[in-house]
C-alpha cells in the first residue's frame, strides 16, 4: 500500500466533505431560488466527490476514516472561518477553488489510471465551480471604489489563513509533497495562483497595487 497516496486521498476526501457541508449551508441560507439551486447542485457534486475518494481508499485496502482523521483539525480550522465582507468571501472562494483544482490536476499525474479517471470526472465539476467563483468575485470587485484594495488584502489573508490552519496536525499540502515531484507541485500551485489573480485584475500574492493601477481600476 502506498502510504503517501493514502494520506493524500484522505486529505482530499475530507476536503470534499467540508466543501459539501459548505455548499449545503450556502443553499440553506440562500433566499434567491436560483442561488439556492446552484449551491444544492454544487453540494451534490461535492458529496459525489467525497464518496468517490472514499471508495478509492477502500479499493487500496485503506480505512477511509483513519486516512481522513489527521486532516480534520487543519481543514476544520480552514473552513471554520466565519463569514466576512462579500469581497473577502469572494476572494477566499475563488482562490480556494483554484488551489483545489490545481492540486487535483497535479494529483492525476501521479496516481493509477483508475484513480486518474475518477479525478478527471471531479475536475469536470470543479471547472464549473471555479467559473462561478470567478464570476462572483468579478461582481464583488465592481461593488465599490475600494473593492480591489480590499480584495488585495483578502488574498494576503488567505495565504496567512492557510498557514495558520495547518500549524498543528497534518497539513494537507505536506501530504502532497511527500508523494514526490514536489518541484512540479510547487510550480503548478504558484503558476495557478498568478494566472487566476491576473485573470481578475489583481496582483499575485496580495502584494500592494501600485497607485496608478488602483486609480485606473477605480
Amino acid at each position: 500500500m502506498n502510504k503517501a497516496l493514502v494520506q493524500v486521498l484522505g486529505a482530499v476526501a475530507y476536503g470534499e466533505l467540508k466543501a459539501y457541508e459548505g455548499a449545503k449551508a450556502e443553499a440553506e441560507a440562500a433566499e434567491d431560488p436560483a442561488v439556492r439551486l446552484r449551491h444544492r447542485t454544487v453540494a451534490a457534486e461535492e458529496l459525489r466527490h467525497h464518496k468517490g475518494f472514499v471508495a478509492r481508499l477502500e479499493v487500496m485496502g485503506a480505512d477511509p476514516e483513519r486516512a481522513m482523521r489527521p486532516f480534520r483539525g487543519p481543514l476544520d480550522r480552514y473552513h471554520g472561518r466565519g463569514p466576512d465582507d462579500p469581497v473577502t468571501d469572494a476572494v477566499m472562494a475563488y482562490l480556494g477553488e483554484g488551489v483545489a483544482d490545481d492540486l487535483l490536476t497535479w494529483l492525476r499525474r501521479v496516481v493509477d489510471d483508475e484513480t486518474a479517471t475518477f479525478i478527471d470526472s471531479v475536475i469536470e465539476d470543479e471547472v464549473g465551480h471555479e467559473a462561478d467563483a470567478a464570476a462572483d468575485l468579478r461582481a464583488a470587485l465592481d461593488s465599490g471604489p475600494d473593492a480591489r484594495a480590499r480584495a488585495t488584502r483578502a488574498a494576503r489573508q488567505m495565504l496567512l489563513h492557510m498557514a495558520w490552519s495547518g500549524r498543528t496536525g497534518a497539513a494537507p499540502l505536506a501530504a502532497f509533497l511527500r508523494l514526490g515531484r514536489s518541484h512540479e507541485l510547487v510550480q503548478v500551485l504558484l503558476g495557478g495562483h498568478v494566472r487566476r489573480m491576473r485573470a481578475v485584475g489583481l496582483v499575485p500574492f496580495g502584494l500592494p497595487l501600485p497607485t496608478r493601477i488602483v486609480r485606473r481600476a477605480a
